[in-house]
């Protein structure tokens, strides 16, 4: 049989990983990002569920299979789109981005025609159309693909319908997955867009499932962190910061970006307000346990901590302390509770799969570091215990400096907050790009 030809010279604008010295704790890969937006992306999961078309059949037998629809059922046979679908993945698969994304154009536009122009059917192709901009480096275009998704949605289920919070939450994990909020690859949209995201959220959950549902509770949580930290965004120090850069933004000395002092101010009310409704939501709730509760608090006191609310903050890492020292069935909690200095992560943890995915080599060095860690979360006295000899000054400095702009949540000691010194901590660092006989 002739082989059926068809066009697959994409030009595709590769995503390139980050090279050079990354840790691990606070970044990862724009590459890493980009493989595990596919890898965990739901679309990926809607093969073609057709009896005469096998998973692994090339695209020339999805294109016969198309054909051959066409000339019995017609152009836009409700069957296509699932043919479309199949052959966009092989597409995929084999890289020809630019021939997937006509695929599933092909396959919106037969599911637009039977379903209607806002039928949520296309949801699943319109992702796979911008995980495929992603790729191509077309961010505009992706997210102009997600404000379609959420036009069609919201047009079909009703702006505040409680279908809508399925939506919205597939749309927050994909503008998560695809630029954290903290990140280095996030601009300013994508956190307008993200604090717009989790406060429809956590409208639609207090008036469907009540203020002090679990749901509603995370939803609120979301909402605090986002507006959190767009205010660390606005700052326009990207991934750590000084408490002196801090206190000038949230003080209104410093006018960040260009957008005015006030910009920073009303965000940082709006994470306060939205904070205090999520702690209104645990502890109205039988089920939280005294733990959850203390460990909320002690993160609200985090970022009272990173912007300079020092008083403030002490109060309520001593508040978290005081909960667990009264629980009757675990009380030896307390002292457990924040017995060490830790770093504070803005930004999601990848998950273990993250780094396994990466597209290039990866090489770790497991720095020990010891350090004194103040009672208000500053860094002091680095030393590096076991820096390899083939490590050089600048990054060694690069480091150091790293370390001493990071924000620690400090240790406590029966129920104070106390300086500790001589913290030994691990630090992992990621290089990208070099092989491991290198």
């Amino acid at each position: 049989m002739p082989v059926k030809k068809y066009s697959i010279q994409a030009k595709i604008a590769s995503a390139t990983p980050l090279s050079g010295l990354l840790q691990r704790q606070f970044m990862f890969s724009l590459g890493c990002v980009l493989a595990v937006l596919f890898l965990s992306d739901p679309a990926l999961g809607q093969q073609a569920d057709l009896g005469h078309i096998l998973p692994n059949e090339t695209a020339n037998q999805y294109l016969d299979a198309i054909e051959q629809m066409e000339a019995d059922y017609g152009s836009y046979s409700t069957e296509l789109s699932d043919l479309y679908m199949g052959l966009g993945q092989t597409l995929l698969n084999n890289g020809d981005y630019e021939q997937a994304r006509d695929a599933f154009h092909r396959g919106v536009m037969v599911l637009r025609v039977n379903s209607g122009p806002n039928s949520p059917e296309q949801t699943n192709q319109l992702y796979m159309l911008a995980n495929i901009e992603v790729l191509l480096g077309n961010k505009n275009e992706a997210d102009d693909i997600l404000d379609n998704v959420y036009f069609i949605n919201s047009n079909y289920h009703g702006d505040n319908s409680p279908e809508m919070l399925p939506v919205l939450e597939r749309m927050y994990e994909w503008y998560q997955m695809r630029r954290p909020l903290g990140s280095v690859i996030s601009k300013y949209r994508d956190y307008d867009r993200i604090i717009e995201l989790t406060e429809e959220m956590a409208d639609i959950s207090e008036a469907v499932l009540g203020e002090n549902h679990p749901d509603t509770a995370l939803a609120y949580k979301r909402y605090a962190e986002a507006e959190f930290q767009m205010v660390r965004h606005l700052t326009g120090l990207g991934m750590t910061m000084t408490r002196e850069d801090y206190v000038l933004a949230t003080s209104g000395s410093l006018v960040p970006l260009g957008l005015g002092d006030e910009s920073v101010d009303e965000h940082n009310d709006e994470g306060r307000k939205a904070y205090r409704k999520y702690l209104a939501a645990l502890q109205a709730n039988p089920s939280t346990t005294p733990m959850e509760y203390a460990q909320a608090l002690a993160d609200l006191a985090d970022w009272y901590l990173v912007f300079d609310k020092t008083r403030r903050s002490r109060n309520l890492y001593e508040e978290a302390y005081a909960i667990l020292a009264q629980s009757k069935e675990n009380p030896e909690l307390a002292e457990k509770f924040m017995s060490q200095p830790s770093p504070m992560h803005f930004i999601p943890k990848p998950e273990p799969g993250f780094l396994a995915e990466s597209p290039v080599p990866v090489k770790e060095i497991n720095l020990e570091i010891s350090m004194t860690v103040t009672s208000q979360g500053s860094v002091r006295n680095i030393e590096f215990l076991n820096a390899p000899d083939d490590m050089l000054e600048d990054d060694l400095w690069q480091i150091k400096k790293q370390m001493q702009e990071t924000p620690f949540r400090p240790a406590m000691e029966k129920g104070e907050v106390v300086t500790t010194k001589d913290y030994l901590w691990n630090y992992v660092i990621v290089i990208y790009g070099e092989d491991e006989a290198s």
